[in-house]
């Protein structure tokens, strides 16, 4: 679906944040509300018509889900169906994944992982009390916000959307990493499933390494989760104290019976080892957050004449219709509208930071950005400064400033207003001496305008 179309007459998309196999999520205005929200469009999921048993079953279905209050759980928003498409809305995460975080800075220490565990468990205790099952635990599916706060998204998905749906269509839900062995026999994925996820997880946090070894060869991962399964933790990643290896041991076993009874005993069994890993995570994901702010507004600063030496390109006309291959390319990518890693669907492979554009497509972009959309940008990248959500706007105003650098020119007011605002978003992100810098060439600017204009 195309940025700035309304999703059931409310939810105008604003960018592609990214795709998996049950669908696409889309960052998205609530008009009604003025809110972000994101929008998980199920495009895999057939058979959902107006009337339809399937249809009502999913509204039951995302009505339960939209009863689970905790702070450790996404909030779901809504959920309809848009041109025969069953779609939901939900909170919009700023932050980064547990899979990104991990693979860009290596295992996490212990009161680090185990505070992440412990803020997994105690969210499936609450959906569980609620009845619904996750079904799809994964690095990936576990977002770390700022402040250190662990949250669990993308719940629910099989039953939601319907397992004779979701099996006709030949999408596969779970990593064979993460998945429960008897889910991978077809059998029930209740509980004791989703505690053999957490325990997957909780590996690879301790060892910074895949549960089942290289993932080359799905084939031959399923045939090591269904034969000597996950290997035994203790001994395996040092620093591991052996009542926590034994704990990831139990999860991870292959015989349901043989793991916890809930996820409320693995809070208990993980005592007091989270003590002071939210300041840890948080630490860890600040620096992260800051490094790859700084290096997207390094690496994209475009530079023409003896300052940006950039050259313009031909761009494609728009289509009859009005749209615009260009501006498309531009939302592939991210550039338009990106909201950062929210951890709902994104597509971001762990440790690749912000998504950059290719040569082709940022000549593209240039060449498609008028001083209007600019404007419109450089607004959403302010309001999302103000509402503290600083990663989504550095990432915003890394694509927004050398746009209008190249398109607009280096000492046009937009441009250097969003040059001001990304320096205070590098400042609010512990950033300061690269903010300074920032500050300083554009005053450099501001200064040889009053200039020009005083002759």
């Amino acid at each position: 679906m195309a940025r700035g179309e309304l999703v059931d007459g409310r939810y105008r998309l604003v960018g592609l944040l990214g795709r998996g196999g049950m669908g696409e999520v889309h960052e998205a205005e609530d008009t009604q509300l003025g809110r972000r929200v994101a929008v998980k469009l199920l495009t895999a999921v057939g058979g959902m018509e107006p009337g339809g048993e399937e249809l009502d079953r999913f509204r039951r279905e995302a009505r339960a889900m939209a009863r689970i209050e905790h702070p450790g759980v996404v909030t779901l928003y809504d959920s309809g169906l848009h041109r025969g498409v069953a779609y939901l809305v939900m909170q919009i995460l700023d932050g980064r994944n547990l899979a990104h975080l991990v693979g860009s800075t290596g295992p996490l220490p212990v009161r680090a992982a185990c505070w992440t565990a412990v803020g997994m468990a105690e969210a499936l205790a609450a959906m569980h009390k609620a009845g619904v099952m996750h079904r799809d635990i994964k690095p990936s599916n576990v977002s770390l916000a700022r402040d250190g706060r662990v949250v669990l998204h993308d719940f629910g998905l099989a039953r939601l959307a319907g397992e004779r749906a979701i099996t006709a269509t030949g999408v596969v839900l779970g990593s064979p990493q993460f998945m429960a062995p008897e889910a991978m026999k077809g059998g029930l994925a209740d509980a004791a499933a989703d505690l053999y996820g957490l325990g997957a997880c909780m590996y690879f946090m301790l060892t910074g390494e895949s549960p089942l070894g290289p993932a080359v060869d799905v084939g031959a991962v399923v045939e090591r989760a269904l034969g000597t399964g996950i290997p035994s933790l203790a001994g395996r990643a040092s620093g591991v104290p052996a009542e926590l290896a034994e704990l990831v041991d139990r999860l991870c076993a292959q015989d349901p019976a043989d793991r916890p009874r809930g996820a409320a005993e693995v809070v208990e069994a993980l005592g007091t080892l989270f003590v002071g890993g939210q300041e840890i995570v948080a630490d860890r994901l600040g620096t992260l957050l800051r490094d790859q702010a700084v290096r997207a507004a390094r690496g994209v600063r475009l530079r023409k004449g003896p300052e940006y030496a950039w050259a313009e390109a031909e761009v494609p006309a728009p289509r009859a219709d009005g749209s615009s291959p260009a501006v498309e390319a531009a939302e592939a990518v991210g550039v338009v509208g990106d909201a950062g890693a929210v951890g709902i669907g994104s597509t971001l492979a762990p440790g690749s930071g912000p998504p950059t554009l290719s040569d082709n497509t940022r000549r593209m972009v240039i060449g498609s950005m008028s001083r209007e959309t600019a404007l419109s940008r450089q607004r959403e990248a302010v309001n999302l400064v103000q509402r503290g959500e600083l990663e989504s706007a550095a990432r915003m105003l890394a694509a927004v400033v050398p746009v209008c650098a190249a398109r607009l020119g280096p000492e046009h007011p937009t441009t250097l207003t969003s040059q001001y605002w990304q320096a205070v978003c590098l400042a609010r992100l512990d950033a300061g001496r690269e903010a300074l810098e920032l500050l300083a060439r554009v005053n450099k600017y501001v200064d040889r305008r009053k200039g020009a204009a005083s002759d």
